[in-house]
């Protein structure tokens, strides 16, 4: 009868820890839905309100972490130059620019029609054109992802937001690498499965 008892419980206690241990998943791919394209796209989101980001993307066949880390590290860096030379060219030089130049660009969100988007950029370059090297203070890391054996990608942007804090701060150091991937995420241990942290993308 005890060893009848005693069978009972370790069976229950097996399958209680069986039940509540999960292994760690860290879910997504470059191929999830709300990862970006390469490239850099301006949205127009509002009255005063405003997106830009950059997305840069390398094939990456190997899986090795170091490799993949480094390539973090590489596209982080390419993507803020990409975001520089767009606010150079785009921004500073705004007034230059043809209605059909900016249709490649400008995109309006799901309430906003194409032309309250160009409208939108266009008040945008009246307020920044003078004060580019301020506006990039604005500039943050957004999302990354690693699809195993295939390629990494990384989006860097500016909102309307972090332009004002920007603003604000332009005249103050915060000291070199303040907007380093590295302070914002951790690299994750597991390499072989892909991740993405573009889910709340839409919340930038």
């Amino acid at each position: 009868m005890k060893l009848k008892v005693f069978l009972t419980s370790l069976i229950a206690g097996a399958s209680l820890f069986t039940a509540n241990y999960t292994k760690p998943v860290y879910a997504g791919t470059c191929d999830d839905p709300n990862v970006q394209q390469a490239g850099t796209r301006f949205i127009w989101t509002g009255p005063g309100t405003w997106k830009i980001w950059t997305t840069v993307q390398q094939d990456l066949p190997s899986n090795s972490a170091r490799k993949i880390a480094f390539a973090y590290k590489k596209l982080d860096l390419q993507a803020d130059n990409e975001l520089a030379r767009f606010v150079e060219t785009k921004v500073k030089g705004g007034s230059k620019l043809s209605g059909q130049e900016l249709e490649t660009f400008v995109e309006g969100d799901s309430e906003a029609t194409s032309e309250d988007a160009i409208k939108g950029f266009n008040s945008i370059v009246t307020e920044y054109s003078s004060q580019t090297e301020a506006l990039l203070v604005g500039a943050q890391f957004i999302a990354k992802c690693h699809t195993p054996g295939k390629e990494v990608r990384l989006t860097r942007g500016i909102n309307s937001e972090s332009a004002i804090g920007a603003q604000r701060i332009k005249n103050q150091d915060f000291g070199e690498g303040s907007n380093s991937t590295n302070s914002a995420t951790k690299f994750r241990r597991d390499v072989q499965e892909g991740y993405s942290s573009y889910d709340n993308f839409e919340n930038f």
